[in-house]
């Protein structure tokens, strides 16, 4: 191995896993709520119109993207072994096919303008053009931060990114630049975190370069771009059929409704995924230690995000009416049926990231294109039914490639079943039933008594949060001390550490953090 032997998953210093998931959840929760206080302000400094326009540039911008990485970040990530041939020959190619990316997006820009009839589109998507080649650069040094799981580094370049954009579009916003203060406040933001994630790798490329080293890893790469395309569409065709085939005001409520069970679920799979990754891929070469972490991950997850999608259910009335207004009313029932529809998506997930770990990319993309075809069906199988048909084959769809998908990926780990992963979650579905029935009993309740309907939904989600939270301190599940782990309070931590919790295989987190089985 060359200059970069330190990196193989041989016992190489890395960041707690508990560590890790508190620096990732800084810095994706630190970054969305920045960008929630940057949107409105830039909302009112500029005209719809504005945002129109740039959204124009991007449905091609948001394409050419999923070609940006190549897969290359994922190989960097999982690979056993890596030397300084390997990732400067990656980061040239990433270098070249961004250039190349560049250039188509300067090359549509003229075919987009005629589409659209806006000569304003052309020069926008050609300066957003230029970030691929910024990002391209940011591939690898990227990559080997999660690599060792140095997520404090990532949250510093992440956050920064976030606030100097922020600051160049508001600046630009308040001097009248219109669209062009989104354009280059996003062009700031991306050359700020590039520069900001070579400075804080240690990893700089070298004059290396081997074809050798490309066709050892093209197939893995290949594979994991191609699950990321066929992901892509299934994850916007139903949006485009709703829309073409029942109209604006269906697909306004849909797109609401998805947009509602997102948003949370991507808060906690986001910050977990991108820790699990490297954290599997540590140990893909010991059965043992991955079954165990797979199952305590499962766990993690659905202790986390079970209750907040059934209590979601449970208070959904409530919830549009305080927080939308009634016009909304009518999306109601898609956020009862898509919200189940996040708990099982954020577990389902994790087959994901089991097989990128164990190096199976083919069977990766080979699920990515099943899954994709099996959606595209259901979304017009639902239709005759209208928009409600069409959550609830998705949510029946889902279920059932959920149970296949984590199915195929228990097969690439010894001793690791459905019955397994089942026992694991099954605990939480309980738990989450029980509060999620309770804090339906408080709204229904309170509504017969003609309370507010502010009052019953605090009331609701009050009872909800203490009701699970005692079934858990009760039960002491393994993700709840997980989760007491890695609040900022070690004495909450070490309060409730309870070894008749821990299993025979695992070490105790809850006094070692840095370790996972």
């Amino acid at each position: 191995m060359a200059a970069y032997e330190e990196l193989a998953y041989d016992g190489s210093p890395q960041m707690g896993v508990h560590s890790a998931v508190c620096w990732n959840a800084a810095s994706t929760w630190g970054a969305q709520a920045a960008q929630v206080v940057i949107s409105v302000v830039l909302a009112r400094l500029l005209l719809p119109q504005d945002y129109g326009i740039l959204a124009m540039a991007t449905v091609v911008i948001g394409f050419l993207n999923l070609f940006r990485t190549m897969g290359f970040s994922a190989v960097v990530i999982q690979r056993p072994h890596l030397n300084d041939e390997l990732l400067s020959t990656l980061f040239y190619v990433n270098f070249v096919v961004a250039c190349g990316l560049a250039l188509l997006a300067a090359g549509a820009a003229p075919v987009c303008t005629w589409i659209y009839g806006d000569p304003r589109v052309a020069p926008i998507m050609a300066a957003m053009g230029t970030t691929f080649v910024f990002t391209a650069s940011a591939v690898v040094p990227s990559a080997l931060l999660i690599r060792q799981m140095s997520f404090r580094r990532l949250a510093i370049a992440n956050i920064t990114g976030v606030l100097v954009s922020g600051s160049a579009s508001i600046s630009l916003a308040l001097a009248g630049y219109g669209v062009w203060a989104l354009v280059v406040g996003s062009i700031a933001g991306t050359v700020t975190e590039t520069a900001l994630y070579h400075a804080l790798c240690p990893w700089h490329p070298k004059l290396l370069f081997r074809w050798s080293e490309v066709r050892s890893v093209f197939g893995f790469g290949a594979n994991v771009t191609g699950f990321n395309f066929f992901n892509y569409f299934a994850r916007n065709t139903d949006s485009a059929i709703i829309g073409a085939f029942l109209g604006a005001n269906p697909l306004g409520l849909y797109s609401l409704a998805y947009g509602i069970m997102l948003r949370p679920l991507d808060a906690v799979t986001n910050v977990l995924g991108k820790v699990l990754f490297p954290a599997f891929s540590r140990m893909q070469h010991d059965d043992a230690r991955l079954k165990a972490a797979y199952l305590r991950a499962c766990g993690a997850i659905a202790f986390v995000t079970f209750p907040m999608m059934l209590g979601l259910v449970a208070v959904a009335h409530p919830f549009v009416e305080v927080v939308l207004g009634e016009k909304w009313l009518p999306a109601v029932p898609l956020i009862m049926i898509l919200a189940p529809l996040g708990a099982i998506r954020s577990v389902g997930e994790t087959a994901g990231q089991m097989l990128l770990a164990r190096g199976r990319a083919d069977w990766y993309f080979r699920w990515g294109a099943a899954s994709s075809v099996a959606y595209v069906c259901c979304f017009f199988a639902g239709l005759p039914w209208g928009v409600i048909g069409v959550a609830v084959s998705y949510l029946i769809t889902s279920s059932a490639l959920m149970v296949f998908g984590v199915w195929i990926a228990s097969k690439f780990v010894a001793e690791l079943t459905l019955r397994n992963i089942g026992a694991e979650l099954w605990p939480y579905v309980v738990q989450s039933v029980i509060m999620a029935a309770l804090a339906a009993a408080c709204r229904a309740t309170m509504e017969q008594l003609q309370i507010g309907t502010g009052v019953v939904l605090i009331a609701s989600v009050a009872i909800g949060i203490v009701a699970y939270f005692t079934i858990a301190f009760m039960a002491r599940p393994i993700a709840l001390r997980d989760f007491l782990a890695m609040l900022p309070s070690r004495w909450v931590a070490r309060r409730f550490r309870n070894p008749l919790v821990s299993r025979p295989e695992e070490p105790d987190v809850a006094a070692n953090p840095s370790e996972l089985p």
